[in-house]
């Protein structure tokens, strides 16, 4: 008898719990990698700061409005630290506007820059995001 009722709590279980289809959109990043010299940077800032402008294409209007834009920093081309970030004694910062993206460096004290910062390696990856 008592199996008898469980029945229809067994129907309802199993018709509730049944498979749905769901489409997902997997939103594609673009990953780009490019090298920055010693003798790249260039003084600003009234001396204060070094800075390099990268060019970069695939920073259209569009992506410069809607995308997210991540940049990582390394000196041994392995070990990436995103940025803002103080690596290896220089504080780094970045903006980015149509068709380019600026690196900004300064020494951790905020006082007249010294030596101009060591190479690096730059990984800059544009995160699509939907408006």
């Amino acid at each position: 008898m008592k199996a008898l009722l469980f029945l229809p709590l067994l129907v309802m279980s199993v018709w509730i719990t049944g498979c749905t289809k769901k489409y997902e959109y997997v939103t594609p990043n673009q990953t780009i990698q490019t090298d920055i010299a010693a003798g790249d940077w260039k003084l600003i800032n009234d001396g204060k700061s070094y800075a390099v402008t990268i060019s970069m294409p695939e920073i259209t209007d569009q992506v410069n409005q809607e995308f997210g834009i991540v940049v990582s920093v390394s000196g041994d081309g392995g070990t990436f630290e995103a940025i803002p970030e103080v690596y290896a004694g220089y504080s780094y910062s970045y903006t980015h506007t149509t068709g380019s993206l600026t690196i900004e460096s300064q020494a951790v004290s905020g006082t007249t820059a010294g030596t101009a910062p060591p190479a690096i390696t730059v990984k800059i990856v544009l995160v699509e995001s939907e408006p």
